[in-house]
């Protein structure tokens, strides 16, 4: 019994001693990997033992993004931030962002804060404001000018997107001289001031006030930093087209996104309050506005243009090319105006809506079909408009189109504008166009035909668009008839309108309302 006693009293000793020489010995390798004066088979045990110098030591010196590189990470990633951080740049490259979130969310809670910068930004691209701005707000003032200027241009980013006006006055102004300290804050106040995000009365002295050096100017506006830095893209992209001689941009602006309250939809025409425009009116200095929003099918409302973030250069001179005067060669919706009667005079440079058939002399028919036509002087004498159909009880009517035969030629081609319309009056009138081709009118990818720029340079002016001034007027009177109140106000809006226009039966037509 005493022998045995003895022998439990060895063991455990023992067992003490090899758990303390363990401690030490861990210690030790530490020490040695730490200082690099380690050897392979140290290297190899202490990893065995799971070491963690041993550990990041071979992790970092592991090739990137390998299997032994990966193996490595996800030992260290359930304590070392760093190693959690890097897996999600892993999973990032490969597009798994669940994974990538998990891991960043795992190197937050090991307090490595760039994760912290790098999840809410993931947020804040997907749009996801309020769960950027939730990371970010667990961020402590006492980490590095790195981490917390990383953090305020984010939050900036974030309230210009949200277009809070109050927020974006209240980060600047606390945090100026922090954003000063490092580059990305210095071109987020360079930004800011460039697309005049929430400029003072001081700053605006600053601003340069554009003048106008076409008869066709634009202003684009935009609801956030990287969707301004696109539109000055697309303008570059536009300026390489023919189109661009006919217009002109003004600088591009910075626009709350909820100034305006407008639809968000991508499957719908973007549609907004257009009295709201009317806030802005003393600042723009050109003939036609237009807004980039997140979302929403790209349109032209009168003097204004619309479209969205995923919108191509090609899109935006489709849609340019409406306010000059051009209407589109697709199929419209069926309750669209200009596809409910025949036209009563030109309304378009590229389409005319008119009967299909007509009685009466060749000639008489000709001659009047021709004075409804913007393109009517560049026909051939020789390119015929009209053929011969058997009508009712024998008599000859005019059917109108230009035959195959002389599709290279300039003359009347059936456009699928009015095809949406079909009941027993519609069908008595379609639209035509000057040329048998598909256009740009029809189809965004294809170039802008060289007639049509020959149209634009016989005549830029008579059938564009009314200035945005007429969509203010139109809104304020559009008012007075549903509240049925006496509201004056639209008058003020369509003499800015009229101010806009060249002659005076382009004055008179603004006037009545005519557009």
């Amino acid at each position: 019994m005493k022998n045995k006693i003895i022998m439990m009293s060895f063991s455990v000793m023992l067992l003490m001693a090899l758990q303390k020489s363990s401690f030490f010995l861990n210690d030790y390798l530490t020490d040695k990997i730490v200082q690099k004066n380690h050897n392979g088979t140290q290297l190899t045990y202490a990893v065995k033992q799971n070491n963690i110098a041993a550990l990041i030591f071979s992790w970092k010196n592991s090739i990137q993004h390998s299997k032994q590189w990966l193996l490595f990470a996800k030992q260290l990633a359930k304590t070392e931030g760093e190693a959690a951080y890097q897996l999600a740049i892993y999973y990032q490259g490969k597009n798994e962002y669940k994974k990538m979130v998990f891991w960043l969310e795992s190197a937050i809670r090991l307090e490595y804060y760039e994760a912290s910068i790098a999840l809410a930004e993931y947020f804040f691209q997907k749009d996801k404001f309020n769960k950027a701005k939730k990371v970010l707000k667990a961020l402590s003032i006492e980490q590095a000018d790195e981490i917390i200027i990383a953090a305020i241009t984010l939050n900036v980013n974030i309230a210009i997107s949200q277009g809070n006006v109050f927020e974006i006055e209240n980060l600047t102004r606390h945090y100026a001289k922090l954003l000063q300290k490092k580059e990305a804050g210095r071109l987020l106040l360079v930004d800011m001031k460039k697309y005049q995000v929430q400029l003072n009365e001081m700053q605006k002295r600053d601003v340069k006030k554009f003048i106008p050096s076409c008869d066709n100017s634009i202003q684009l506006f935009a609801t956030n930093l990287k969707h301004l830095r696109y539109l000055e893209k697309l303008i570059v992209e536009f300026k390489t087209q023919e189109m661009n001689q006919f217009v002109c941009f003004s600088p591009v602006r910075y626009m709350p996104i909820n100034a305006l309250d407008c639809s968000n939809n991508p499957n719908v025409a973007i549609q907004c309050n257009e009295l709201s425009w009317q806030q802005w009116a003393k600042e723009i200095n050109t003939r036609y506005v237009g807004l980039m929003l997140p979302k929403g099918g790209a349109n032209v409302h009168l003097g204004i243009l619309y479209f969205d973030s995923q919108d191509t250069g090609d899109v935006l001179a489709h849609e340019i090319s409406h306010l000059l005067g051009f209407v589109d060669e697709y199929t419209l919706p069926i309750d669209h105006v200009k596809c409910q009667l025949p036209q009563k005079e030109i309304f378009a440079q590229n389409i005319s809506v008119l009967k299909k058939q007509y009685k009466g002399k060749k000639e008489e028919v000709r001659a009047s079909i021709l004075k409804q036509l913007a393109w009517a002087k560049y026909i051939k004498n020789d390119t015929p408009i009209l053929q011969s159909v058997s009508g009712a009880a024998g008599t000859v009517l005019w059917q109108l189109g230009t035959p195959k035969e002389f599709a290279h030629e300039i003359g009347l081609f059936s456009a699928k504008t009015c095809d949406g319309v079909h009941d027993k009056l519609t069908s008595q009138f379609t639209a035509f166009k000057s040329v048998s081709k598909h256009t740009k009118l029809e189809y965004f990818t294809l170039p802008f035909t060289k007639f049509y720029v020959n149209l634009l340079q016989t005549n830029s002016m008579e059938y564009r668009m009314p200035s945005f001034h007429y969509n203010i007027a139109l809104a304020h009177f559009q008012q007075v008839i549903e509240k049925k109140a006496n509201n004056d106000k639209w008058k003020t809006w369509v003499e800015q309108a009229e101010s806009w226009e060249n002659n005076d039966t382009r004055r008179e037509k603004v006037r009545k309302g005519l557009f």
